[in-house]
């Protein structure tokens, strides 16, 4: 397990890697962090600051961490930048000390520490040692803290028998030894998660300790799955760590203790860490091949054409949620972060426009194979809604589709089923008998989702053809739009039993105002999903995570506030009209 955590602890980056694990670190072993990473402000050398005694020393003392990511060598002790080592130690003598230390920790002895995730190259050894052993005094010592100890350290206080058992121990390295495959990799470490945020019998203290080091192995994992260059496992491991961890995170909402702090302050690692992992997948191995035909296509590397339209799809929900993460993060930034604002608008008009070329370039995306593929389609559909400008591509694609899927019909060829087997998929449909069809189309969550948003949008010419498809093809199918209920809130994010309820018989052969005023009905009654508490603590992208990860139908109410909001801004400006026509 050493070696396991040395690799990871070398990989990591200095900023924002290495220097976020180190607060969770040392808070485990039982120091109290003064002094988190910033951004934007100066921090005179120091990284991280805590405040404690180590079990090897007599007394308690102020350590200051100042953090180099890998090995330490020439180029990173003193190369002539600011940022190198020799000279953030300066800065901490010269600075940090005299002004910056708390005041209840004047008198006590301070402690530098070097912190690296590598070791010291023997090019710089004798550069450091003497540097260093000019500089110490009575009140003033230094200490390197390498790779080597800081895995005893992690492996002593995170992953040690009594607070990892020896099954998770076990889950880890398997997850690991399989990252290239990543279906069972992901088998692995959602068993370690399970574990690890299990909170029957537990107090807020263990379900903490649970928490960090389910954020340690999904690093570790992560860290692997780059250098192997295979995001897969460590994509749908980072989703369901973060619905798993909101669900054990729960007792910490609204308390202001120490412990519900520093669970909520853990929690936000790992919402950050999702974020991390889903960009850098969504941007090296999509984006780059988006605007180029068929290029995903053919990467997927199918035996037929099953296997595309199933990755294609699921690559745009994966897409598609990646941009409402950054949507939300957008409005989470405060006017002065101007920097952030325009990092994650960029980012959101990045996103919103390569869905748009992913399925120009990759026309499998205008027949779905299977009902469920509507989760992806939803996904992506109401993130394009988000911005109006979009509304004429969204048209195009609703009626391309409606248009195929009437085609599929006619032909008795790939129209969409709820065939959940893999090996049945590929060979449907197998007759063409009316029988065979109803078997295979008994229910549907897709066409109310593309009547809805036809209805909203007002476009008339998908769905006229739904109309069609229900009349001629599907009068036997029921037509459902699913709700959260009472049960959801207890078993949303784990997913460890059925939730929620369905509206069956939706009727899509009425006029579209019809369809609208039941479905905002239906939602005004069943409306739950404002009592989740993702909801309630505005984190709503989990709540589109999870619905994504364990394939459950996207809450209708999502839909419908996009069509009250733009109700709400019509009357707004409607009644500015009025007053604008009443001062003439």
């Amino acid at each position: 397990m050493k070696l396991v955590i040395r690799q990871y602890l070398a990989s990591l980056k200095e900023r924002g890697e290495l220097d976020a694990l180190l607060p969770d670190l040392l808070s485990q072993i039982g120091l109290e962090v003064f002094l988190k990473p910033g951004v934007g402000s100066r921090q005179y050398g120091v990284d991280v600051g805590a405040f404690g005694k180590l079990s090897n020393e007599s007394e308690s003392k102020v350590y200051l961490f100042s953090v180099k990511s890998g090995d330490l060598n020439r180029r990173d002790w003193d190369s002539t930048n600011p940022q190198d080592l020799r000279p953030s130690i300066n800065e901490i003598i010269d600075v940090f000390i005299p002004t910056r230390i708390p005041a209840e920790y004047n008198e006590c002895p301070v402690e530098v520490c070097l912190c690296f995730g590598g070791e010291v190259k023997e090019e710089v050894r004798s550069n450091v040692s003497m540097f260093l052993g000019k500089l110490k005094t009575d009140d003033l010592s230094f200490s390197e803290w390498n790779g080597d100890r800081l895995a005893d350290l992690v492996e002593q206080h995170m992953l040690r028998e009594e607070l990892l058992p020896k099954n998770c121990r076990s889950l880890l390295r398997k997850s690991l030894a399989m990252i290239d495959e990543p279906e069972v990799s992901f088998k692995h470490f959602s068993q370690l998660a399970i574990s690890l945020t299990c909170t029957d019998d537990k107090k807020p203290k263990d379900i903490l300790t649970g928490m960090r080091q389910l954020y340690l192995c999904l690093w570790i994992l992560y860290s692997w799955c780059r250098d192997e260059d295979n995001l897969e496992s460590a994509f749908l491991s980072a989703e369901f760590t973060m619905l798993n961890s909101w669900e054990a995170a729960k007792f910490a909402f609204g308390k202001k203790n120490k412990v519900a702090v520093s669970t909520l302050t853990t929690l936000d690692s790992i919402l950050r860490l999702n974020l991390q992992v889903s960009n850098q997948y969504i941007d090296e191995k999509i984006i780059p091949y988006c605007n180029n035909l068929y290029a995903i296509s053919h990467a997927v590397k199918p035996s037929c054409a099953t296997d595309v339209n199933l990755k294609l799809f699921d690559v745009l929900g994966r897409l598609a949620l990646t941009g409402c993460w950054s949507y939300w993060y957008l409005s989470q930034i405060n006017d002065e972060n101007v920097e952030a604002g325009k990092f994650f608008s960029e980012a959101v008009t990045k996103y919103q426009d390569s869905i748009k070329q992913l399925i120009v370039n990759n026309p499998i995306l205008f027949t779905p194979y299977k009902d469920e593929q509507a989760i992806d389609l939803v996904l992506a559909l109401w993130f394009l809604s988000l911005d109006h400008k979009h509304w004429r591509d969204i048209n195009s694609w609703l009626s391309n589709m409606s248009r195929e899927i009437y085609q599929m019909f006619k032909i008795n060829d790939k129209y969409p089923t709820t065939i959940r087997s893999y090996a049945e998929l590929i060979e449907h449909p197998v007759d063409k008998t009316d029988e065979y069809k109803k078997s295979v189309t008994k229910g549907s969550i897709l066409y109310p989702y593309i009547s809805i948003f036809s209805a909203i949008m007002g476009f008339s010419e998908p769905y006229e053809i739904v109309k069609k498809i229900k009349e001629e093809f599907l009068p036997h199918c029921n037509f459902q739009v699913y709700f959260l209920d009472e049960s959801s809130e207890d078993h949303f994010y784990r997913f460890d039993k059925i939730h929620g309820a369905t509206l069956s018989d939706v009727c899509v052969t009425e006029e579209p105002g019809e369809l609208i005023k039941q479905l905002v009905g239906e939602c005004d009654q069943s409306n739950k999903v404002y009592d989740m508490s993702a909801f309630q603590y505005s984190f709503w992208p989990i709540i589109l995570t999870g619905c994504r990860h364990y394939r459950l139908p996207v809450p209708m109410h999502f839909i419908i506030d996009i069509y009250k909001q733009r109700k709400e801004q019509e009357e707004i400006e409607t009644d500015s009209g009025k007053s604008t026509e009443g001062i003439k």
